[in-house]
């Protein structure tokens, strides 16, 4: 409380000499714009009201910085201020009236903070107390709540009351901030803006803190997120209310449903504490907590109990996978761009805003109505070849298109072409060698089978330097997750991406997708192609996989304990098998060996290539079981595992025809493959029984 006024009470339009500390004040005073030009309007005004301005949100927004900021204003305008601290005062009339200090008819301008400790009073200040100042007074109430409805539904305050919610600021004015916060040179500045988010206490906080690892990304120290959580949060009332809190910001959006999957008998009364807090946004889709808070709820969650970190993702993921499967398509959509979000939570991908605004992006499908701006938008981004591909195909599987117009101007600026597969067809490979780059890599590796469908992200294509990029790159992102675990039979999957598209390159790569060795060259551009075999990775293991990499990074211990593997045709088998022998001597080629992540190879204890070398000289030296074939054996064993001879000599030197032995090598080179297959056959099917669960 400072009921004494600031500068004394000048003659107006006198600027009494401002103090050093006064100075540097405000130089290093930054934003608020706004709320700086309501405060000198209300000074100016001469009518004879009282206006009366509310300031709220969070603690360490800047609320008492910007009543401070008022004060100087007030004063260098020759006006008399009162600053009343409601935290050192009772929240009685008795002890209002004397801090506030209005005595005399001359106008005064009174500064509030903590508005929020006076709750008990705010019927007569509203009614009683203000309406007794002195004409030309100017009161500012600043608290974490915004006033009641009482005040706006009062028609006796209509035209002097204004309410002002104080949000973050702007990134240049945070780089301002965390510039006169810093301490000397401090790196990693981009993480720092990230993390505070505009907030002016996180700023200060972070600009304090050294904590960054040699050769590391800087993260806030657990230092930092733990005073910055006591300052904002303030008591929490119990265990659960803190989990709650844990859940909310580990989500976009909460809904009192996902509440009840972790606390079924007390979610309604957490969910109702929470949208009562002064960090927590009340949104269309649910609950938001203010991104800062978020983020340090969930870094001192992930850092102080890591188990029950993980545990509460899974959970969360679940939960996000059955909305995405069985809501119609609005939620399921939002439950999608939830489960991105999840995922790469700790992760920075530029490029794509996970935390996106619901009104900055409309998303629709394709219609005969937009086929004109659909022809001009690919044309003036892909040139010629490139809107003739999205012409073909906008013929073919007009369904597989989505259309995003920016809310603001309506214009177009982005498609996304996603194509179901299910046969080759010999026009569409000719035509687009996109689909024919993939068909050649899929059948290399497995015949497509009956009923079951290649999905392909053909067309991701955004305007160019348009300011909804990172909006539609997430809606995008959540679109396609969407048709992907709502797909029955997945195959494979396959993402076009141009040779320039790094943010997206990099996403794939975090989602275990794996780059095919060549691609077609489209309007004299490289496009990359990344793909993942669905053949036993089935959508809940990936879901485990990024369960894993969100947590341990790329470097993961792999989902539930195995390796990644590739289900072959047995052609492909086959030809794999006699790749392995004739490259036995060359280990550089054995090592691209698709063999490698076969599941009889991949998921045993060990290194794969050394596990393939002692099952193939296994399976050679099996041959001897038939006592007729042992000279299949000699002669698979000396031209292979020997090696180091044509089979001219290796023939010669085991007194056979040339002819005789080719007959001799074929027959056996057949029993390695059929020993192979046998345990391929046998070892995935150990392991599915092993993965079976009744419940």
């Amino acid at each position: 409380m400072n009921p004494a006024p600031v500068g004394g009470a000048l003659p107006t339009g006198a600027a009494p000499p401002l103090h050093a500390r006064q100075q540097t004040f405000l130089r290093r005073f930054v934003g608020r714009e706004d709320e700086l030009e309501a405060f000198r309007a209300a000074l100016d005004d001469s009518s004879g009201a009282v206006p009366v301005l509310t300031l709220y949100g969070p603690s360490g927004i800047g609320k008492t910085a910007l009543l401070r900021r008022f004060a100087l204003e007030a004063a260098q305008r020759g006006r008399t201020v009162t600053e009343v601290d409601a935290e050192l005062i009772e929240p009685t009339e008795q002890a209002f009236r004397a801090a506030a200090g209005f005595t005399g008819t001359a106008p005064q301008v009174l500064l509030v903070d903590a508005v929020d400790r006076l709750e008990p009073l705010a019927g007569w200040i509203r009614d009683q107390f203000l309406p007794r100042l002195p004409p030309g007074s100017v009161v500012v109430l600043a608290g974490r709540r915004p006033p009641s409805l009482s005040w706006q539904a009062d028609l006796s305050w209509d035209g002097t009351f204004r309410v002002h919610r104080l949000s973050g600021l702007s990134r240049s004015q945070s780089a301002h901030l965390l510039r006169d916060s810093t301490p000397g040179r401090v790196t990693d500045r981009p993480a720092r803006l990230a993390f505070a988010d505009g907030h002016p206490l996180a700023l200060r906080l972070v600009g304090q803190d050294r904590d960054t690892p040699s050769g590391g990304d800087w993260r806030p120290s657990p230092e930092v997120v733990q005073d910055f959580l006591e300052r904002v949060l303030g008591p929490v009332p119990s265990a659960t209310h803190r989990q709650a809190l844990e859940i909310c910001a580990h989500v976009p959006d909460t809904t009192e449903d996902l509440l009840r999957v972790f606390r079924p008998d007390d979610a309604h009364e957490l969910f109702g504490w929470i949208r009562q807090q002064p960090y927590a946004l009340s949104r269309r889709s649910g609950l938001r907590l203010l991104p800062v808070v978020a983020e340090a709820l969930d870094r001192d969650l992930r850092w102080r109990a890591p188990d029950a970190y993980l545990s509460l993702h899974k959970t969360v993921r679940t939960y996000l996978q059955h909305l995405v499967r069985n809501r119609p398509e609005p939620t399921s959509l939002r439950a999608a761009g939830a489960f991105n979000y999840i995922q790469t939570r700790g992760r920075r991908f530029p490029g794509f805003d996970w935390d996106e605004d619901d009104d900055t992006v409309d998303e629709t499908p394709y219609g005969a109505d937009d086929d004109r701006a659909v022809r001009d938008f690919a044309h003036r981004e892909l040139g010629p070849e490139g809107a003739a591909a999205v012409d073909f195909w906008l013929h073919r599987q007009p369904a597989g298109f989505r259309l995003y117009r920016s809310v603001r101007t309506g214009d177009l600026v982005g498609i996304l072409g996603v194509l179901t597969l299910d046969r080759w067809d010999a026009v569409e490979t000719v035509v687009d060698p996109v689909v024919a780059v993939a068909r050649d890599h899929i059948e290399a590796c497995r015949e497509l089978r009956p009923g079951h469908q290649v999905h392909l992200v053909r067309f991701a294509l955004v305007r160019r330097r348009a300011p909804e990029l990172p909006t539609v790159s997430a809606r995008m992102a959540a679109c396609v997750t969407r048709k992907l675990l709502r797909l029955n039979q997945p195959e494979w999957s396959v993402h076009a991406v141009s040779g320039v598209d790094e943010r997206s390159v990099r996403l794939l790569e975090f989602a275990d997708f794996r780059q095919l060795p060549s691609g077609p060259l489209l309007a004299e551009q490289r496009v990359r192609l990344f793909a993942r075999d669905w053949g036993t990775n089935r959508i809940d293991e990936w879901g485990d996989l990024l369960d894993d990499r969100m947590f341990f990074g790329l470097r993961t211990p792999g989902v539930a304990g195995l390796p990644r593997t590739t289900v072959l045709s047995r052609a492909s088998f086959d030809r794999a098998v006699h790749d392995a022998l004739r490259d036995w001597h060359q280990r550089e080629r054995l090592a691209a060996n698709p063999l490698l992540h076969a599941s009889f190879v991949a998921r045993r204890p060990g290194a794969p290539e050394a596990n393939l070398r002692q099952l193939i000289v296994r399976a050679v030296e099996a041959i001897d079981e038939d006592p007729k074939a042992k000279i299949q054996r000699a002669v698979v064993w000396a031209t292979y595992v020997e090696g180091g001879s044509t089979q001219q000599t290796v023939a010669r030197e085991l007194s056979l025809s040339f002819s005789t032995y080719r007959r001799y090598l074929k027959r056996g080179i057949e029993r390695v493959c059929w020993h192979l297959w046998e345990q391929e056959v046998t070892y995935g099917a150990q392991v599915a029984v092993s993965r079976f669960d009744p419940t």
